[in-house]
């Protein structure tokens, strides 16, 4: 089933200014409560004075340009106006310090970098030292430093024309970004996403939350990330909703600002439930328009209830990653919810559970998660510049191997288990980390907890657990271990505990377990 046709990101956002005119489409809030707001015309608008902006440039047809931004209205500008002139967008996690960030410019091959004031020195000193082939900086904010090779966004874009310069041919198989997986446990490796792919993810997306022109929907989720872009903007754009783009999560401020701007669709991670929950209960918390909260990964049942009940809210839970675009197994929209599933394959996909010989397993047997779409189309294209591992992960077919273990009941309900590098083998067993994070999460006094294998000359592996707890708790090891023997069979119980007072995360609230190893 084509529902896209030849519809590239140009066309779209032109019949978008046609169709919705002076309908909202974007509003930007900073962390400092500033507020930005654009029509669909004035954003198509100035997508268009960016094109030019690039086209000015230099930047053509299958050029490169990374975008190094913290949430703004300029990296929606970037990401379409590049899409309008054939160019490829190259998002950076915010995140990211100087040899990571050097490292995907080198890989990617980006000549061109739109960033802020703040991360400017870090640039200037990668222009420097390491081997790449960005030539140019376009600078955003106030007090810009002066230099060669250095430009101000906005005072280059305002000199615009707000009608596009040069309109080359575009297909919808055309490249439109590379998007560096978060590298939780290896090296990040350039997923590559066609036009048709976003297209496709806006129109399954916001039929997977049943969206319409009248919602608004908001997130603090980064743009620079594959859910804010194609689960949250595409949704909303594509059926002429309304897109409210929080800088930063804050869970102070979060909950006043979805009754602020009478939300009806949001997304939460984990890390949001958890420092929602430990915030002082009011009378507000019911207060709000909210018809979907998107979930994703992991929350243990006792979680999940409190937040519904204190909130009074629904989950609607979505399973995904980078390379299938979209959340590919999930709640349906008007279908029954079976927690603690993850839901059932959307249109146009197929999935199911396979062994290590790449068989299909049976209901009820834990398994690899594999999916099938068709590569640039409705998952990702290939790894960039990586036909190695395109190869290892996607199969000529479509299938794709996800890395992720779970299973299926006989109704076609899938399950999560865990990541397969998460998977502990001790003493001759596999044991989840999952399992045991959603069982010590239930502890009154932790916080956030991550479950880490170690090498262990005898048994394989030792299990070990990171622990944050509560603002003025203590946990002695005696308590903890108690508590395990308690709650899990004797060979999961973890052999080493060490509080912390925080856990390396990413963009999207994934811990990164490779740098506690």
């Amino acid at each position: 089933m084509d529902i896209v046709g030849g519809q590239n990101l140009r066309q779209m956002w032109d019949d978008l200014a046609e169709v919705y005119g002076h309908k909202t489409a974007l509003i930007c809030e900073s962390c400092e409560g500033d507020v930005q707001q654009f029509s669909y015309a004035s954003l198509n608008e100035e997508i268009n004075r960016t094109a030019n902006l690039f086209l000015t440039l230099g930047i053509q047809k299958g050029d490169k340009v990374a975008l190094h931004l913290d949430n703004c209205p300029e990296f929606f500008f970037c990401w379409f106006g590049l899409a309008k002139i054939g160019a490829i967008m190259v998002p950076i996690n915010a995140r990211l310090l100087r040899e990571e960030s050097a490292w995907i410019l080198q890989n990617s091959q980006a000549q061109l970098l739109v960033t802020s004031v703040g991360f400017y020195p870090m640039y200037r000193q990668i222009q420097q030292e390491d081997d790449t082939l960005l030539n140019h900086i376009c600078l955003i904010g106030d007090r810009l430093p002066a230099g060669d090779g250095v430009s101000h966004f906005s005072r280059l874009k305002d000199q615009q024309p707000a009608i596009l310069r040069d309109a080359p041919l575009l297909s919808t198989d055309d490249t439109a970004e590379i998007l560096f997986t978060s590298g939780t446990t290896s090296r990040p490796k350039g997923v590559v996403i066609t036009h048709y792919n976003l297209r496709f993810a806006g129109y399954y997306s916001s039929w997977q939350c049943a969206l319409r022109e009248e919602d608004i929907y908001l997130t603090v989720m980064p743009a620079f990330h594959i859910d804010c872009q194609c689960t949250a903007a595409m949704a909303a754009f594509s059926v002429g909703a309304t897109f409210v783009l929080i800088e930063k999560y804050s869970a102070r401020a979060f909950w006043q600002q979805v009754r602020k701007y009478r939300a009806t669709v949001t997304e939460c991670i984990p890390m949001m439930i958890r420092t929602l929950m430990v915030q002082p209960a009011t009378p507000e918390d019911r207060q709000h328009r909210l018809r979907e909260v998107m979930f994703y990964l992991n929350l243990s049942v006792a979680e999940k209830d409190a937040f519904i009940e204190r909130f009074g809210v629904r989950l609607l839970t979505s399973y995904g990653m980078t390379e299938t675009i979209v959340g590919i197994i999930g709640d349906r929209p008007g279908d029954k919810r079976r927690w603690p599933s993850i839901g059932r394959p959307g249109f146009c996909y197929e999935a199911e559970i396979r062994d290590e010989q790449n068989r299909a397993l049976p209901a009820g047997e834990i398994g690899e998660i594999c999916v099938k779409g068709i590569p640039g189309k409705t998952i990702f294209k290939e790894y960039y510049t990586r036909p190695d591992a395109t190869a290892q992960a996607l199969e000529p077919n479509g299938w794709l191997h996800t890395g992720d273990s779970g299973y299926c009941d006989e109704d076609g309900f899938f399950y999560f288990v865990d990541r397969r590098c998460n998977m502990i083998k001790r003493g001759g067993e596999n044991v989840s980390c999952v399992e045991l994070e959603n069982i010590l999460s239930a502890h009154p006094k932790i916080q956030d907890i991550v479950i880490i294998g170690i090498k262990d000359a005898i048994r394989d592996e030792a299990i070990k657990a990171f622990i944050v707890l509560n603002e003025g708790e203590t946990l002695s090891e005696e308590e903890f271990f108690q508590f395990c023997e308690q709650n899990m069979a004797k060979f999961k119980v973890p052999s080493f505990m060490e509080i912390r007072t925080d856990l390396p995360r990413n963009c999207s609230g994934k811990i990164i377990k490779k740098n506690l190893k």
